[in-house]
């Protein structure tokens, strides 16, 4: 998953002073630089809020959702609503482990069987019981619906059937190991049949709303304003607290009205605030700014193979010139982190042990390396040196730093590069469409997997056919499919590990950029939130509760 759209959002006015930054490299030692981000400790959970409260505000910081269908969800504002009323049938905690849910177990008795025992404490909110017909019609739909955002999940499945009264068995083409885990993301979700079946493509719209088994349920949706949501009462988990009974999602995006709306306390809380609003956000007494860890990372992609960036020693000078400290720090207002690998250390999963050495044993501080750059470059045949270098970034503040500093580091070493910034709507054409991206040789994006696994993150982007894969890399193919088919979690981890040394020796076809933190605000009224990155699948708002203040 990704976002052309950055999570955080920087002033207009930060563009003026971008060119002096990204010709200073960055200037990553500037003062205050370590005061932030990475320099705090992260949490996984803000503390736990015993009171009850009657009703808050929460903002989605990108505006209103074009629709609410968990099938078609597969961004931060939809998802930031979905994530509290649509379930699914395995779940991932705060803490990036995945367990049983709606599912509460599941077996594999052969390579290419999975069976699904049914929660028989689940019901709708119309008081209708979740039944086994249920989850075969919403795993279906995933499989067969060409609207489904997850379909291309469930690529190596033969059939889904019920096989019990609370039991549904899906039999697959060939072994698959990632299958199971992706019922932790909207490819298990569960929603009503009849509901669905009645509304057709209306589900999901403002005068429909989905049905699902969550803990909170869809009130109203006033377009243009919010969307309003409230407890449902007869939710199955009585573990989670869901202390607060009405929630209302707003959809501002103006930097300033957002800040200025949580220092207020017309918002109770958001993720991810604004970045021109978190010093006066972490000096103001009206809450509470935290940070958590988060499955996240800003990375140039390489979308053509067929100009200079087809060149090996091309794409590690450019990385290796890049200030990404600076980056870190500066764009980022110290909360982005240098990545040593391309998969980020949230989603190591079954293969943390092998990936977090592998990551130590080639980590850098993320500084330019501009002498180290110009012998790469000193390999390179002339006329390939000669080709320019195209970036696309979107029309925003922050991208259009980031795009700075990246042709700053390309100029320092002698590359033609050319940046174009291009409408922020429109940006995703140049990621999807490949006649709107034509030559283009990199390009900026913004993105987290489905779930905490590497597989998952290496099929999306460096496997053929991967959303994020623009330029076709083929490279790691193989070793990907046995991978999938590996049942062994060990030998797996192995597998991995391989994926991850070619990827970083080629610097292909995704840099290693920037790792993100996960920003959440709680005004002083509430607390509970999971501070981690995992709101976009997991029922985060159930941990809210009253401060008492």
């Amino acid at each position: 998953m990704s976002s052309s759209h950055p999570r955080r959002r920087t002033t207009a006015l930060a563009v003026a002073a971008a060119t002096a930054l990204a010709l200073a490299g960055c200037s990553s030692g500037a003062p205050g630089a370590q005061a932030n981000g990475s320099a705090r400790s992260l949490t996984t959970f803000t503390p736990s809020g015993p009171g009850a409260v009657d009703s808050i505000t929460w903002n989605v910081f990108q505006g209103e959702p074009q629709t609410i269908d968990p099938f078609q969800s597969a961004d931060y504002t939809p998802n930031m609503i979905n994530s509290n009323l649509c379930e699914t049938l395995l779940v991932q905690t705060p803490d990036f482990r995945i367990k049983p849910n709606l599912a509460a177990s599941f077996s594999n008795p052969d390579p290419t069987t999975w069976v699904y025992k049914l929660r028989g404490d689940v019901t709708f909110w119309d008081g209708s019981p979740m039944t086994a017909d249920d989850v075969v019609w919403s795993m279906r739909h995933n499989l067969t619906d060409k609207s489904s955002f997850y379909g291309y999940l469930y690529a190596n499945v033969a059939s889904i059937a019920k096989t019990g009264a609370a039991e549904v068995t899906v039999r697959l083409k060939r072994p698959d190991y990632l299958f199971n885990d992706e019922l932790a993301s909207f490819a298990g979700v569960v929603v009503e049949k009849k509901f669905h079946e009645r509304h057709g493509d209306k589900a999901g719209t403002p005068g429909v709303g989905v049905m699902c088994t969550g803990p909170y349920r869809f009130g109203k949706w006033a377009r243009g304003q919010s969307i309003s949501v409230s407890r449902y009462d007869g939710y199955w988990n009585k573990a989670l607290p869901r202390k607060v009974k009405n929630i209302d999602f707003t959809f501002l995006t103006d930097d300033s009205a957002i800040t200025s709306g949580l220092l207020s306390g017309q918002i109770d809380g958001t993720y991810g605030p604004p970045m021109a609003g978190l010093a006066q956000l972490r000096a103001s007494s009206e809450g509470k700014l935290y940070s958590g860890p988060a499955p996240l990372a800003v990375t140039l992609v390489v979308a053509n193979h067929k100009g200079a960036m087809g060149n090996a020693d091309v794409r590690r000078a450019l990385r290796t010139a890049i200030d990404w400290k600076g980056i870190g720090n500066q764009v980022y207002g110290g909360e982005g982190t240098p990545a040593a690998l391309q998969t980020v250390p949230a989603v190591y999963g079954f293969a943390k042990d092998e990936l977090a050495a592998y990551a130590g044993s080639v980590k850098a501080d993320g500084s330019a390396r501009i002498e180290e750059a110009k012998r790469l470059l000193a390999r390179v045949p002339a006329e390939v040196k000669a080709q320019q270098i195209s970036l696309v970034v979107p029309q925003q503040a922050e991208t259009q730093q980031l795009g700075l500093a990246v042709k700053a580091a390309a100029d320092r070493i002698g590359l033609r590069f050319k940046l174009d910034v291009v409408p922020a709507t429109g940006y995703s054409n140049y990621l999807y469409d490949p006649a709107t991206r034509g030559g283009t040789d990199l390009l900026y994006t913004q993105f987290w997997p489905n779930i905490p696994n590497p597989l998952d993150w290496l099929g999306l982007t460096a496997v053929t056919g991967g959303t994020f894969n623009q330029s076709g890399y083929r490279g790691i193919d193989a070793l990907y499919a046995r991978a999938i088919g590996t049942k062994d979690a060990r030998a797996r981890s192995q597998l991995v590990l391989q994926m991850e040394r070619k990827l970083h020796d080629e610097t292909d076809p995704m840099f290693a950029g920037i790792e993100l933190t996960n920003d959440v605000w709680l005004g002083n009224r509430i607390t509970g939130a999971p501070a981690a990155f995992d709101y976009v699948y997991y029922p985060w708002a159930a941990h809210l509760g009253g401060t008492g203040k």
